[in-house]
């Protein structure tokens, strides 16, 4: 079974997020997906059931589990399926278990939109969440929150989630030190969020360096996380109105990734690039 291998989020090859993708994967079961991303080994992998003209079907593993919704094998199936030309048109549906998500082609790059909400700060609801967080990561108490004047706005920024598909853990830190501090630790880390932590803070005007942190769904660190940076512009969106930012994501372990988000309350659509690395073929396949 023929598979290609993308690198999301990025226009160099070996830098972004690589992903898998088995363009005709409508054999498989989810069982031998399952067993075929854990071989794969990457963030993600995607198996494409079918495809037509405007439109595709795909269900998305990481290496211990399917996700019913991810932004970087959502950016990186459709750029694929294109340049197959199993897809065209300037834009397309991608339906995966959350539903039905619109692909656009901008120039060189491709967007997906998704609607989505955020929620209120959780030490709203519980005064422990700060240094809980703050023991997950192994971050000082006061490292947490970010001044949203960083981001040209008034305000603070407190740990919330938000769902754009996936819920995820919004952490904001206050600089680029305390960002590069981060040292999670999955046990701690998971007793507040299953799934992991979005860490992020302010690097200029519109700009964003952030790091994620996922071991609940077996990934250490993502270099590029599109469902979190989505669920980024709704979080602060619903804090600060519309905005438009670049996400920097990857630096720290060597995968440098830029992720462009435009968002206003309730619905967001983050943008990438990508490049093809390679092409492959599964000689055998799981039982």
């Amino acid at each position: 079974m023929d598979f290609l291998q993308v690198d999301v989020f990025t226009e160099t090859a070996y830098l972004g997020n690589p992903l898998a993708v088995f363009p005709s994967a409508g054999e498989l079961t989810r069982r031998q997906m399952q067993a075929i991303a854990k071989e794969m080994n990457l963030s993600e992998t995607t198996f494409v059931t079918s495809a037509a003209r405007d439109s595709y079907e795909v269900l998305i593993f990481t290496p211990q589990e399917e996700l019913p919704f991810a932004g970087h094998p959502t950016i990186g199936t459709a750029w694929t399926l294109r340049r197959l030309g199993l897809i065209s048109g300037e834009e397309v549906y991608q339906h995966s278990p959350a539903g039905p998500t619109p692909v656009r082609v901008r120039g060189h790059t491709l967007w997906f939109t998704r609607d989505g909400a955020a929620g209120g700060d959780l030490e709203d609801t519980d005064l422990t969440v700060l240094r809980r967080i703050g023991e997950g990561l192994h971050l000082d108490f006061d490292a947490i929150g970010l001044e949203a004047r960083e981001l040209g706005r008034s305000g603070v920024l407190r740990p919330a989630y938000a769902n754009a598909g996936l819920q995820q853990l919004m952490v904001p830190v206050k600089n680029l030190d305390a960002l590069a501090a981060c040292r999670p630790d999955a046990g701690r880390l998971g007793e507040v969020s299953p799934e992991g932590a979005y860490c992020f803070t302010a690097s200029g005007a519109g700009q964003v360096r952030a790091r994620g942190f996922f071991p609940g769904v077996g990934v250490s660190e993502d270099p590029a996380t599109g469902s979190a940076a989505a669920a980024l512009g709704l979080y602060l969106a619903a804090r600060l109105g519309s905005v438009e930012v670049s996400v920097t994501q990857g630096v720290e372990i060597g995968r440098r990734s830029l992720i462009r988000i435009e968002a206003e309350p309730g619905r967001v659509t983050v943008g990438g690039s990508c490049r093809m690395v390679l092409s492959g073929h599964l000689e055998t396949l799981p039982e």
